[in-house]
């Protein structure tokens, strides 16, 4: 048998961990730098509300279908060549919209990039337990910091990007960000790192029922949390702050990062901390805390602290890297922690799809957004539940063999 130099293996690492990261910036490149740009597109391709409510639900909505393919496709191709897959769908997502002439064509554009964004959700934390075993929470962290960086950039720089140039650069220059991100799994491929060909059973692991276990239903929970307030913000934020505020386009864009970016931190730290601390439902009671915080300051004060709320809110967004470390402190294998991963997303984006919709009909028919802010903090509730759960520290395997 031969022993790889420690020259190779750590530049076998640093390919995995430059392959992670990139992979976790491009899941949210597609959601962050739309809505702020709905009324340039608009003058170019007509965007009603029915359209933007369209937008609006399709990321929940492709990573319900990336969260149901996933696991299929990783078992006939492994999670390398899932990754490939994925970051391509990207690719040509990202060119479909950027060219589109009519809004069918760039939800249909958005849809190509967003199932692949879906299929990098629940792919991450089986692609970080296989590569990082020893490393879990760290790399958590990492992913997850890229994750919110991913989601800061293209709303920041939306609105100055398509008015220096065109909205079309402005959502289509992303598309060089997902062709990079191919480059380290395909040397991972091309090495032999395939986890097709590794013996190791738990890749694909055995069929669990994974609907029976009270912790599985507390991460899926946990998460729902997170993706309706995240997802319903991504979707509407840019309109609360325009009409409830009372801020300009520009205005709208920079608070929309604001909020991404209050997740900066706690992406960061959340993932470390969960992983040393004994009681997970502390963070998780402080998470749904934020969360009630932030959507009924903007419901009731919103001209007071638009900032305030925005941050207060984007903080709660902790328990989206929470629950996906947690998918990994809750499993005991690869093939565990794939199957939580894509039935919480499953549960969550499910939830999601139903909700950002919801938003803006509400909107709609109230004339206010004080009924959907109201709705976000009442879903907010729900975290609390998962804390009691998650306080008894149970891996899911435990639970089902129990």
């Amino acid at each position: 048998m031969t022993i790889p130099r420690p020259s190779r293996l750590h530049l076998d690492t640093l390919v995995a961990v430059l392959g992670v990261v990139l992979v976790a910036m491009n899941t949210r490149t597609a959601v962050g730098g739309l809505s702020p740009i709905y009324d340039i597109i608009n003058s170019d391709v007509a965007l009603g509300i029915d359209a933007r409510a369209v937008l609006g639900s399709l990321p929940p909505i492709a990573y319900v279908i990336g969260g149901l393919i996933t696991p299929r496709i990783t078992r006939l191709v492994g999670l390398e060549w899932n990754l490939v897959i994925l970051l391509s769908l990207m690719t040509v997502g990202h060119v479909v919209r950027s060219a589109a002439t009519d809004w069918f064509t760039i939800v249909a554009g958005s849809a190509l990039v967003l199932i692949g964004s879906g299929m990098g959700n629940v792919s991450l934390p089986p692609v970080v337990k296989r590569y990082f075993p020893n490393a879990i929470g760290a790399m958590s962290s990492a992913y997850m910091t890229f994750v919110a960086i991913g989601s800061i950039v293209p709303a920041l720089i939306a609105v100055p990007l398509s008015l220096g140039t065109s909205w079309r650069i402005a959502l289509g220059a992303w598309v060089f960000l997902s062709l990079g991100a191919l480059i380290p799994w395909l040397i991972e491929i091309r090495r032999g790192h395939r986890s097709t060909d590794t013996p190791i059973p738990q890749i694909r692991g055995e069929r669990l029922r994974v609907h029976r276990s009270p912790t599985a239903w507390a991460i899926a929970t946990t998460l729902v949390v997170s993706s309706t307030t995240g997802y319903g913000m991504f979707a509407w934020l840019p309109d609360i702050a325009k009409e409830s505020a009372l801020m300009n386009q520009a205005e709208g864009g920079l608070i929309l990062a604001l909020f991404a970016g209050a997740g900066l931190p706690v992406a960061l730290g959340i993932p470390l901390l969960a992983a040393k601390i004994p009681n997970i439902s502390a963070l998780v009671f402080v998470g749904s805390g934020l969360t009630i915080t932030g959507a009924l300051g903007f419901a009731l004060a919103p001209t007071v602290a638009p900032y305030l709320w925005a941050v207060v809110l984007g903080s709660g967004t902790l328990l989206f890297p929470l629950a996906l470390v947690l998918i990994n402190l809750r499993t005991a294998s690869s093939g565990a922690s794939l199957q939580v991963s894509a039935f919480a997303q499953f549960i969550a984006y499910s939830v999601s799809a139903v909700v950002v919709p919801l938003m803006g009909f509400s909107r709609a028919e109230t004339g206010s957004w004080q009924l959907a802010l109201v709705g976000i903090a009442i879903i907010g509730l729900a975290a609390m539940w998962s804390g009691t759960v998650l306080a008894r520290n149970r891996t899911v395997e435990s639970e089902l063999a129990s």
